[in-house]
């Protein structure tokens, strides 16, 4: 518990220095971002309540999702098997466990706009803003499920490193329970992820862009021309 108060205040800082340096483009005279629509209630983002809005993943036949998501090991950021993360996202990094019940390899696409929400009160929903492509082999023992619930020891687990939809609430922890959500279709996320499309976000600067970003549209109103800028120099 320690650890995660310690990451919860990390967090917290980083995003008052970023809200601190993007004031000065676009404010209200006062030193408030305004950006450049309306805060508008958005389901599952920042505190408006439910789930985003948008349509449901579609699997490949014969890949099931096998058990509940979970939050990835938040001191080694693996998912048990030291699988190397997908995504650039570093708050809400989730493991998600899954049974290949064909008898051959299958692609599994995991698209922009990806929501992931959690089941435990107080964390944060996550959004993943790139393109995941992984190749899950056949799963050991066929389409035989488990016997007593539990982690599936046989998944083949893809680890999902998303950013927060929720400013005000606590990164993934260790096993925090997550579920997959829809692919939002909400305008202005529709707009950012357009942004850094085919882009490499590598650097932690790049990182917090992204995040300040995602941001000014969960909790203000909308991306500024200082995010607009910032998201511009990444390449």
């Amino acid at each position: 518990m320690a650890h995660v108060a310690w990451k919860w205040l990390v967090v917290a800082a980083g995003v008052g220095v970023g809200v601190l340096a993007c004031g000065d483009d676009d404010d209200d005279g006062n030193g408030n971002p305004t950006g450049e629509g309306t805060n508008v209630v958005r389901p599952g983002m920042g505190e408006d309540e439910g789930e985003p809005r948008g349509k449901p993943l579609n699997l490949p036949a014969g890949i099931v999702i096998s058990g509940d998501l979970y939050g990835a090991n938040d001191i080694t950021d693996d998912c048990g098997k030291q699988e190397p993360g997908n995504g650039s996202g570093e708050y809400v990094r989730v493991c998600v466990p899954l049974r290949n019940t064909t008898g051959g390899p299958i692609q599994v696409e995991f698209p922009p706009g990806l929501t992931l929400i959690t089941r435990s009160e107080g964390y944060q929903n996550g959004l993943l803003v790139e393109r995941v492509v992984v190749e899950v082999p056949p799963t050991p023992g066929g389409p035989g499920g488990l016997p007593d619930g539990g982690p599936d020891p046989d998944a083949y687990v893809v680890p999902l490193f998303t950013y927060c939809l929720n400013e005000e609430r606590t990164p993934s922890d260790t096993g925090t329970p997550y579920k997959l959500g829809n692919v939002t279709d909400d305008a202005a996320i529709t707009e950012l992820l357009g942004l850094v499309k085919g882009k490499n976000i590598d650097t932690d600067d790049e990182v917090d862009a992204v995040q300040h970003a995602i941001y000014s549209i969960t909790e203000r109103t909308g991306l500024t021309s200082r995010d607009r800028a910032d998201l511009a120099d990444i390449k």
